[in-house]
């Protein structure tokens, strides 16, 4: 807990810190008077001041501001005046306003570049299991097969797999998959993701296409107490040989036998050289509205095939830059796509998040190790540059929206306007937190 506070601090601390940092450095070089830089909203819990400027840390985090001087918030000496926000040319302000997403923006650049050159370890998109009946098997994946290319695109890990696949979501025809299978062969395989409809944007989506990177045997690794599968004796070490008569080729078999639901199981099952057969029931749990079964087992991974799994990725820094910089491309396309599909309802508004569910990433990440953090920290830098752009009052794109208008019209945009957008703002807003805030409890204590 303490670790998941620590980190979320961090995390916050720093992104909003850039964040209004980038709005605070281009308001000075525009010859605009800051009155507080402030990290955090409310009550302040510490302050200093720099010459004319306050500066203040305040008691809720979940943000910041930079104050300027402005004639529309108070009154302003004859000899300031030039200073004042609200009498800058409209370009100045657009570079103001925009200065704080694109501070976010090159801190995620500069975080993922550097994360490239030290190396990040990856897992080889390497099918380790392939689910019975699935999309992939369906489409021909079997265990073993490494996926190279999604739509011509080279993909060197299932982390850029799984966003290449959700960079193609939105594709009607099926998604042309370059594979190498165990035979060494070079094959191209058509995945449908359609067949998936909204689900194609969740999180599990190789889950949900039958893809398991793990290499797991039939070797039983951890036995759940008071589960389905301890009530008939089974213990960790025990191997599962067959399955209704069957022989058990692969763990995905079981999995896909529970799936269908909780009707009674006979498992061959070996343990040192005694070989019996039980005869189980699954415990029932319901999944996205669907009963399936539940023995209570965790297979054991192939460790041998697991460290051939993994790779580093590390470039020269030029390069490096590079890969970045594809990588934020499509991040950010990913991001404008899916919140315009989750308005058109074509994906879940279960993928909102809010700051119980950052909490939690940013824990998990900062004790997966440093480098697992610094890309956490990318990814959500951003995401805070890109969402804060959308022309929404009260976030950055609100306000660029005002001074486009005022660039193109010659005049700004009306107080009355400007009040009854703060409205819609502040609403659209106070909805969004709740959606999140509802997601978040949800998915961490309701599961």
């Amino acid at each position: 807990m303490l670790l998941t506070i620590f980190a979320f601090v961090v995390t916050l601390g720093v992104l909003v810190t850039v964040h209004e940092w980038g709005h605070y450095w281009v308001a000075r070089r525009c010859g605009v008077k800051v009155l507080t830089f402030s990290i955090g909203f409310g009550k302040p819990l510490l302050r200093w001041q720099r010459g004319d400027e306050s500066w203040q840390l305040a008691a809720i985090p979940l943000g910041g501001f930079v104050r300027m001087l402005d004639e529309r918030e108070a009154p302003v000496s004859p000899h300031e005046v030039s200073q004042a926000f609200n009498r800058q040319h409209p370009f100045k302000k657009i570079l103001i306003v925009v200065a704080g997403p694109l501070a976010n923006l090159v801190l995620a650049l500069l975080l993922y570049a550097g994360l490239y050159a030290y190396g990040v370890d990856a897992i080889r998109p390497i099918a380790g299991q392939v689910t019975p009946a699935s999309i992939a098997d369906r489409a021909g994946f079997r265990p073993g097969d490494e996926i190279l290319s999604i739509n011509a695109r080279p993909v060197a890990s299932w982390d850029e797999a799984f966003v290449s696949l959700l960079d193609a979501a939105g594709d009607a025809t099926p998604v042309q998959v370059g594979v190498r299978n165990a035979d060494a062969q070079t094959v191209v395989r058509s995945l449908p993701l359609s067949e998936l409809g909204r689900a194609v944007y969740e999180p599990r989506l190789l889950v949900r296409l039958g893809f398991t990177p793990y290499p797991l045997t039939t070797t039983i690794a951890r036995v759940e107490p008071g589960g389905a599968a301890a009530s008939v004796g089974l213990k960790a070490g025990d191997r599962l040989v067959s399955l209704d008569g069957k022989p058990l080729a692969q763990w995905a078999d079981l999995q896909a036998a529970l799936q269908r639901g909780t009707q009674s199981l006979t498992l061959g099952v070996r343990r040192g050289e005694e070989l019996r057969q039980v005869i189980v029931a699954p415990a029932s749990i319901e999944v996205s509205g669907r009963k399936i079964g539940r023995l209570g087992l965790e297979p054991a991974v192939d460790e041998q095939l697991w460290q051939r799994y993994q790779v580093r990725l590390q470039y020269p820094p030029l390069q490096a830059f590079t890969a970045a910089s594809e990588k934020i491309a499509i991040q950010t396309k990913l991001t404008l796509a899916m919140f315009g599909r989750m308005i058109v309802g074509k994906a879940s508004l279960d993928q909102v998040s809010g700051p119980l569910t950052i909490a939690t990433y940013a824990g998990e990440s900062a004790r997966l190790g440093l480098s697992n953090f610094i890309e956490y920290l990318a990814l959500i830098s951003l995401s805070l540059a890109v969402l804060n752009l959308l022309p929404v009052p009260l976030l950055d794109g609100g306000h660029l929206l005002y001074h486009v208008v005022e660039l193109l019209t010659g005049r700004p945009v009306s107080p009355q306007v400007e009040a009854i957008g703060q409205r819609v703002g502040l609403t659209l807003l106070l909805a969004l937190m709740a959606l999140a805030l509802f997601n978040d409890i949800h998915r961490l204590f309701l599961g």
